[in-house]
């Protein structure tokens, strides 16, 4: 890593010399890093493979295509949202915001566009929150994002409004995001008529690092309702995808600025009741190495209201409970010396978006519900089944509590 202090000029240099020993302007190695999901090209007779990323279903006159969306792609569909560094409004992506603790532009979420066209049937609807997506790690289930708080345990205002600062700038970006996300998302209710077609984004968290495959899966796909308009005729697909990950360096090595003002440090004495002995997916070694992940998270919190002149250095502790299949089920802040009540806030939403790998029990033994989750056609009627089988079996919830200390990282000279 270079230093370019010497690049100030030498009257200013002079002055900042004692703040800017360590200089805060550097270049730390920048990538360029994707994560694309193409689809498997066997899938059975009722599905089509396209160009790229797409991939279709067809019965009887009605098609189903679904493409998995890239950040490039998503980016490219809204560039002006998503040219503005940190304060990208693209609500898919952190836009072309490079995240200075990893080098690269993180992944958001895991986006597809469905696209249902419909020849033949009277009407036929896609229920959007009814999907859901699961992996090559058995027992892994992801939930879909609704758009308004409450339509589902995962949504974007909720979501977003856990980001939201004070300031009206904050309110402005939290409402353009919000504005795309109602405009652009497959929508809730929508009935697709014969002749017609409709598409929009299905959502959801982005995936883990070694995850390899997936199988997004539309549950309760109605093609026939009876003369009350309740649904008659339902059908459960699934569409697979291979994932890769690709890493290059940029071909022209692009600065950033340390913007560090603060840090977050996972505190000694950490607890963990209600594992089962022997899983080592929930002992303390474990989750305390998957908090120490997510510390950039927590200390954005932190940062923001201190910037804000609202927060001093302190300790949040915190407790929130891990259900069998690593999804957050509570999280709440249990007490601060950090004097604002935003920051424990901001850290119990933050903490309920986490997911653990599921419980290394029953579940990893083998059995019918890792077989299923890994193995089970692409078609047919047994996503409910997948669901039932893969939540059986689990050893109990857990309950973490642990406590995270922030420390301000700005000299002296900036107050």
């Amino acid at each position: 890593m270079r230093n370019h202090c010497r690049s100030l000029p030498a009257p200013l240099l002079a002055v900042l010399v004692p703040a800017l020993l360590s200089c805060s302007v550097i270049y730390p190695p920048i990538y360029q890093r994707t994560s694309s999901l193409t689809p498997l090209e066997d899938q059975g007779e009722s599905f089509t493979v396209g160009e790229g990323s797409t991939v279709s279903y067809g019965l009887e006159g009605l098609r189903i295509d679904v493409e998995h969306m890239t950040d490039q792609r998503l980016n490219d569909l809204f560039p002006a949202e998503s040219s503005q560094g940190e304060y990208s409004t693209n609500p898919y992506t952190y836009g072309d915001y490079i995240d200075p603790a990893v080098g690269y532009v993180r992944n958001r979420f895991t986006v597809f566009r469905v696209t249902v066209h419909n020849y033949s049937f009277a009407k036929v609807e896609l229920q959007p929150l009814r999907s859901f997506l699961t992996t090559d790690r058995p027992g892994e289930l992801l939930e879909p994002y609704g758009v308004l708080a409450g339509s589902s345990p995962r949504n974007f205002e909720s979501y977003y409004r856990s980001l939201r600062g004070p300031s009206g700038n904050e309110y402005y970006r939290f409402n353009m995001r919000m504005g795309l996300v109602r405009t652009n998302n497959y929508g809730v209710g929508e009935r697709v008529f014969r002749g017609e077609e409709y598409g929009g984004f299905i959502v959801f968290d982005p995936l883990d690092a070694e995850v390899e495959q997936v199988r997004l899966n539309l549950r309760d796909f109605v093609l026939k309702f009876n003369t009350f308009g309740k649904p008659l005729e339902t059908v459960d697909i699934g569409f697979d995808f291979d994932r890769a990950i690709g890493v290059a360096a940029w071909e022209e090595q692009r600065p950033t600025v340390s913007r560090e003002v603060s840090r977050a440090e996972l505190q000694p004495g950490t607890r963990v009741t209600g594992n089962v002995t022997g899983d080592i997916t929930r002992d303390v070694t474990a989750v305390e190495a998957y908090i120490k992940s997510r510390l950039d998270e927590l200390n954005e919190c932190f940062a923001r209201e201190s910037m804000a002149g609202k927060a001093s250095e302190g300790e949040v502790s915190v407790r929130f409970v891990v259900l069998p299949a690593g999804t957050v089920a509570e999280a709440e802040a249990l007490s601060s010396t950090v004097v604002s009540e935003a920051v424990g806030d901001c850290l119990a939403a933050r903490i309920r978006g986490w997911r653990f790998r599921p419980s290394g029990g029953p579940m990893r033994t083998g059995g019918a519900a890792a077989d299923t989750a890994e193995a089970g056609p692409p078609g047919g009627r047994q996503a409910p089944d997948l669901v039932s089988q893969v939540m059986q079996g689990l050893s109990a919830r857990v309950t973490v509590d642990f406590t995270v200390g922030f420390i301000d990282t700005r000299p002296e000279s900036v107050y």
